[in-house]
Parts: C-alpha cells; sequence; structure tokens
C-alpha cells in the first residue's frame, strides 16, 4: 500500500498514485481500525498543514469537482467529460429554454454524484 508511506513520498509520487487509482479508504490490512491513506493524511496535516502530499489525498477523498477532477483515474476523468458533454446537450434541449443557468449552476453537483474515485472502467 503505498499511500501508507506517504510522509515519505514526494507530492508528484503521490499524485502520480492517485491518478493511477490508489484507494484513499484503503486499510493496511492489519485488522478492524488499521489507518488508511485519508485518515495519515489527515492525521500528517494536523501535525503540518503545509504537507503538500496528504493535501492531495485529502483532496482526492472528496466528492468530484472541477478542483479535484486532475487527481481522480484516467477512467473517471473520461466518464467527467462525457457527463459535461451530456449537460451541454441538455442545455440546449427545448424543455430547458429559460432554464439553461440554472442547469449548468446545478450540473457540477449532479456529476459531484454520479462521479467517484471507486468506479469501475467501463
Amino acid at each position: 500500500m503505498p499511500l501508507h508511506h506517504l510522509e515519505l513520498l514526494p507530492p508528484a509520487r503521490v499524485r502520480q498514485l492517485l491518478v493511477g487509482g490508489a484507494d484513499v479508504h484503503a486499510s493496511d490490512g492489519s485488522g478492524d481500525g488499521a489507518p488508511t491513506p485519508l485518515g495519515l493524511a489527515r492525521a500528517l496535516l494536523a501535525r503540518d498543514p503545509a504537507h503538500e502530499g496528504a493535501s492531495l489525498v485529502v483532496a482526492a477523498a472528496a466528492p468530484w469537482s472541477r478542483e479535484n477532477h486532475a487527481l481522480f483515474p484516467a477512467h473517471v476523468r473520461a466518464r467527467a467529460a462525457e457527463l459535461l458533454r451530456l449537460g451541454q446537450l441538455l442545455v440546449r434541449e427545448a424543455r430547458f429554454a429559460g432554464e439553461e443557468v440554472a442547469l449548468l449552476d446545478v450540473w457540477p453537483l449532479v456529476m459531484a454524484h454520479a462521479l467517484s474515485r471507486s468506479m469501475s472502467p467501463s
């Protein structure tokens, strides 16, 4: 579990692992209550708020957003692009005439509910 060594990893490696699909909620297998990368990152940030690698893990664990999009695996980012295109197509539908701005305002929330780090690549 490479992210369990978060304190020792350079930020570029943490980013690489996250984009590669590393599970921020994975236990190290030592039993119930075993630390997860997210738990380790939060503890590390409590001691060192400027720790970049820990900040990346916490950001990646949050629901999808424009701000953390780049930390998601490639297949999730591709799905996000598909959903973005779908939102743009819906805005052009006659049934949403006059509501285009409202739909575009809420669409990122829809995307956050539709996307997760644990999505299977299909």
